[in-house]
């Protein structure tokens, strides 16, 4: 049950004390095959977070290329590629978050098995919603009708089928020369899961192709410092161009994004 906490009305008004919704702590679930953007998008969300004075748990748990925790200092990651190792620390990030009620981003490597193994041990989705935790399952979708099976995989028997669940068309992944538009509708779009998917509640968002995404990778450079010409100690700055780009990728992120911004972090 979503607790709730008083607002004290404004001095004078003769208004008894309102009820306001307590913000439920959002377990933020990058899902995807590999080369989908999983990690382009958790840069943003968390930088996005940052830079607004919120601070979430960042949990890098890919074993094969950790790079969230390559541009984030604070990342924590399980101490080994085991499987016993990563589901032991995945059980202490939900322990952690149950307690102190904190979002967590976590990021595994894509096709990784064990997330979906410990939903379907613990009926987790609907064990954490009854404790007051979103999952937020934010799948990155390519222009392929093979983006489809991993979605299924997570939409069977309400696996990961959570009320807060956002497909994300990446329009990184569309060929050069195609438009976005005509690549995911003849496509992923296609497919009984997308549309099954959407009818049950999911929202739909388009995240826009980054040209200078390459530079900022290598770089490591935020993207609210790349968009300004600035850079990290150390770290050649983009060009003006390349800057300008990131600046207008922000912008479209943020409204391409508004319908999915109460359930980031």
């Amino acid at each position: 049950m979503t607790k709730a906490k008083a607002v004290q009305p404004p001095d004078g008004a003769d208004l008894e004390l309102l009820a306001v919704p307590e913000r439920r702590p959002r377990l933020v679930l990058p899902m995807g095959r590999g080369s989908r953007g999983k990690t382009l998008l958790a840069r943003w969300a968390i930088g996005r977070a940052e830079n607004a004075g919120r601070s979430p748990v960042i949990a890098d748990g890919d074993r094969t290329n950790q790079t969230l925790a390559r541009y984030f200092p604070r990342a924590v990651s399980p101490p080994s590629a085991d499987d016993g190792d990563v589901r032991t620390w995945i059980a202490g990030l939900v322990e952690a978050q149950l307690a102190e009620r904190h979002d967590i981003v976590l990021d595994l490597g894509g096709g990784d098995l064990v997330l979906k193994g410990l939903a379907r041990e613990l009926d987790l989705l609907s064990w954490l919603g009854s404790l007051g935790i979103d999952v937020v399952p934010v799948h990155l979708l390519g222009s392929s009708i093979d983006d489809a099976a991993y979605l299924q995989s997570c939409e069977d028997g309400g696996l990961l089928a959570s009320p807060t669940t956002a497909l994300v068309l990446n329009e990184g992944t569309v060929p050069p020369g195609r438009s976005a538009h005509a690549a995911f509708a003849e496509t992923i779009q296609t497919m009984p899961v997308f549309a099954a998917t959407i009818a049950r509640g999911a929202r739909l968002v388009a995240m826009p192709r980054l040209e200078p995404a390459l530079d900022l990778e290598e770089g490591g450079i935020p993207f609210h410092l790349a968009a300004q010409g600035l850079a990290s100690a150390g770290v050649r700055p983009l060009g003006p161009w390349k800057a300008q780009q990131t600046s207008i990728w922000l912008r479209r992120m943020e409204a391409n994004f508004a319908p999915i911004a109460e359930w980031l972090p």
